[in-house]
């Protein structure tokens, strides 16, 4: 054991992480923080802590399973059904959520329901991110798509971009790939590949919508 020990952490030296290319949500969300005080919904919260970015109440609710152990969800229901009155909360975030959801189409008018008239949401989905089940995922969003998706459950769009670099991109698609295989020539690409890609993803500021990890959309209640 101490041996399989040893080696994983030599491999954890030599190959970076599936994630490590990602930021922490403090990049994504420190930019609207001024929008994040009163009631503040976190809506498909996971594990995720936000407490520090909120002006306010800070309410974290999901879905709950068997075996359970998060003590930070105050609420447990569906996305499409937030036990709440309606115009209850100043802000919603949404970060990561919608893809795992089979009903898009009844969540965003929930979630525009419970949002008071004024109150802003920050919704953000992958474009071009891999497959990651937690424990289902049904769709990928263009910006395009997005903007429909919310504006015709009533929401005025403020804003709309694209989230990290192509480097960002290239980085999840590549390590899916190169961990296809158990071979002496996929673990040499790994080492290769994706430290150089990980050191371009933090100093490059290369984008295109066509190539985006995901979008930020910020949107208000009128």
């Amino acid at each position: 054991m101490p041996i399989k020990r040893t080696l994983k952490r030599i491999y954890g030296k030599l190959v970076p992480a599936e994630l490590a290319v990602f930021p922490e949500i403090d990049i994504d969300l420190t930019p609207h923080r001024l929008l994040l005080k009163g009631r503040v919904l976190n809506a498909g919260a996971g594990w995720r802590d936000v407490s520090h970015l909120v002006d306010g109440e800070l309410t974290n609710q999901d879905i709950t399973w068997h075996g359970d152990e998060r003590s930070n969800i105050q609420i447990h229901s569906p996305l499409h059904c937030i036990p709440v009155e309606s115009n209850y909360f100043d802000a919603i975030i949404c970060i990561a959520v919608l893809e795992h959801v089979e009903n898009p189409e009844e969540v965003v008018p929930e979630l525009f329901r419970v949002l008071r008239p004024g109150g802003h949401l920050i919704l953000e989905v992958p474009f071009l991110q891999p497959e990651h089940k937690v424990p289902t995922d049904f769709q990928r969003y263009t910006k395009d798509g997005l903007v429909r998706l919310v504006s015709h459950h009533g929401f005025s769009v403020k804003s709309i971009e694209g989230l990290f670099t192509v480097y960002h991109t290239l980085y999840w698609q590549i390590y899916i790939w190169l961990h296809l295989k158990k071979s002496v020539s996929y673990l040499l690409l790994r080492i290769i590949l994706l430290w150089p890609l990980l050191w371009a993803a933090r100093r490059s500021g290369t984008y295109s919508d066509k190539l985006a990890s995901g979008f930020q959309l910020v949107a208000i209640k009128t």
